[in-house]
């Protein structure tokens, strides 16, 4: 470790580490981004809206399929919060790119505050007013508005008066058709979300609040407090479904969407006119609801993660799953782009893995790598030549400590790394994204784990040879004594009938050069000498740690083939 290291090459490999960090981030967002049914609304035809990514797939009153809009073209690069009709047939929508930087997503994890300004950045961005037959698009409201975060919208299509929840800011505002505010801001509230109008009161989904509560929707007194409503039955408190996002009103019933701390794998429960809790939905195993629509007497639920639009009797019970052409055809595209960037994303995090095990390896292989002519000076010359002197030889303590050294780097390198890589991903809220990667990280430590043991195997060892007896003291301290001539021993391993010590290869000597080449092995004429298949076949049946990583090597290999494979 005392080797100095230019500046260029680490200035090339702090570059490369970060170029492959940003590599994963941003392919993991791109695969991301590529997700499943998200929002769904209602047209004031009846008509059914499906929002996947930039797209609002229709459907008639039936539920069959009618076209898909292409959102982008009127603008819309991502969309970011809610979206509602209004009662010309007009939608509500945020338009431009993606306005969040890595400080607003990172103040949004810690559950700060968002305290950006709502005006839009440039003409075209922002909530406008949208035709989906002309793709015309006007401004919402004179000067415009941006929230620039997730939010939820509801329009009564009695006056056309517009509902916002404005999430990461925990208001309520409310608009005329054109953009004018018709209230003062109504706060109290801890990230609302789904909201609507039921009765002539504004019900909205006060998340970490865990209820919904019923609100005075008047201009006059608009977010005064009517009632609230605690919707985290015990049955959703066991199952971690403490965050309701998404309502709706199924006949007499609620259907509320209760999300777990990632506001992802949630639940749906239903309460009656009363918000009594009724029952839960069945959902899959691992189904990821978002939001609930009631369609032609079936119940809608989409579900992002499993690309797929479930659907239910109004009293509960399971039906097919939508099969929708439309759907269907930008799940497909969106499979494909998915795959291709989360391969990308693997490549970085092997470009990552690959580049910290080849510094561990050059490290260890510099710390043996001691200068023959150096060691030849350390021993004593009269000693080489004559056999007779009794011989003990003990592991090089400097390569020891420089090996040592180069172990513990891994070992931090490899903890440090956890870290931004937890953080990237809950900040990314895709819980499929840990699933996935946490295959290749408990790999990694598996290979450090692996790493640490057999470095200790090799130090605390010791090699005596005697006359003809050469007596070994393996890495469990056990001694193990032998004639000479009932040795074995190739060029990196030496061993009695029941003892391994490890020398090390020839140009990383775990022993020093010379007290193997010149001291040992001249005095094992008689022993006999193996393949190095051999001696790892010895290896294995004494159980040395060398033998027991190659055995879990071979057969974490041919499980992650055989893995391959099937799956």
């Amino acid at each position: 470790m005392n080797a100095k290291v230019h500046p260029l090459v680490a200035a090339l490999v702090i570059a490369a580490s970060v170029a492959a960090v940003a590599l994963w981030a941003w392919a993991s967002g791109r695969a991301a981004s590529f997700g499943g049914p998200a929002e769904l609304s209602l047209g004031p035809d009846g008509h059914s809206f499906i929002q996947i990514q930039h797209y609002l797939i229709e459907h008639d009153v039936e539920g069959a399929y009618v076209r898909t809009h292409d959102l982008s073209e009127m603008g819309v690069e991502l969309v970011l919060g809610g979206h509602a009709f209004f009662s010309d047939g007009d939608v509500l929508l945020r338009r431009g790119e993606d306005p969040r930087s890595f400080l607003d997503n990172l103040r949004a994890y810690k559950r700060e505050t968002n305290r950006n300004s709502i005006v839009p950045g440039s003409p075209d961005s922002g909530l406008s007013r949208c035709n989906l037959e002309t793709q015309v698009c006007e401004r919402f409201g004179v000067s415009g508005i941006d929230f620039k975060a997730p939010f939820g919208a509801f329009i009564d299509w009695q006056t056309d008066e517009v509902y916002i929840s404005d999430t990461t800011r925990h208001l309520l505002r409310k608009y005329s058709s054109t953009g004018a505010e018709l209230a003062s801001p109504a706060g109290g509230f801890k990230f609302p979300n789904g909201l609507m109008l039921h009765d002539d009161q504004l019900l909205v989904a006060d998340t970490n609040h865990h209820v919904i509560r019923v609100l005075e929707s008047q201009s006059s007194a608009y977010g005064s407090l009517v009632d609230s409503m605690d919707v985290v039955p015990a049955a959703a408190l066991q199952a971690g479904h403490r965050w309701p996002s998404h309502f709706a009103r199924v006949g007499d019933a609620w259907w509320v969407n209760n999300m777990q701390t990632g506001m992802n794998n949630g639940g749906v429960y239903v309460f009656d006119d009363a918000w009594r809790f009724t029952k839960r939905i069945e959902l899959p195993d691992g189904a990821d609801p978002i939001a609930i629509l009631l369609v032609d007497r079936t119940v809608w639920v989409s579900d992002w993660n499993n690309d797929v639009v479930r659907r239910f009797s109004t009293d509960g019970e399971p039906l097919p799953d939508l099969d929708s052409e439309g759907l269907a055809a930008v799940l497909s595209t969106s499979a494909e782009q998915r795959s291709r960037y989360t391969v990308l994303s693997y490549a970085g995090i092997f470009a990552v893995g690959l580049m910290f095990f080849g510094l561990v390896v050059k490290e260890f292989a510099r710390g043996q790598n001691i200068s023959p002519a150096r060691l030849a000076a350390e021993n004593d010359k009269a000693a080489l030549a004559d056999e007779s002197v009794p011989l003990y030889l003990e592991p090089d303590e400097k390569a020891r400590k420089r090996v040592a050294a180069a172990v513990r780097l891994v070992v931090i390198l490899s903890v440090l790394a956890v870290i931004p890589l937890a953080i990237l991903l809950q900040m990314s809220g895709k819980p499929e994204l840990f699933v996935k990667l946490i295959g290749p990280v408990a790999g990694v430590f598996a290979i450090v784990a692996l790493i640490v043991w057999i470095n200790r195997a090799h130090w605390g060892t010791a090699i005596s040879v005697d006359g003809d007896t050469l007596t070994l003291t393996d890495h469990t301290g056990r001694k193990s004594s032998c004639p000479i001539r009932k040795v074995r021993y190739d060029n990196t391993s030496i061993a009695t009938a029941d003892a391994v010590v490890m020398l090390g290869r020839p140009q990383n000597r775990i022993y020093t050069e010379a007290d193997v080449e010149e001291r040992l092995l001249p005095r094992l004429a008689d022993a006999q000498r193996l393949s190095a298949f051999d001696m790892l076949k010895i290896q294995i049946e004494l159980r040395h740690p060398q033998g027991v990583v190659s055995i879990v090597v071979v057969v974490a290999v041919l499980g992650y083939a055989v893995a391959q494979l099937l799956f």
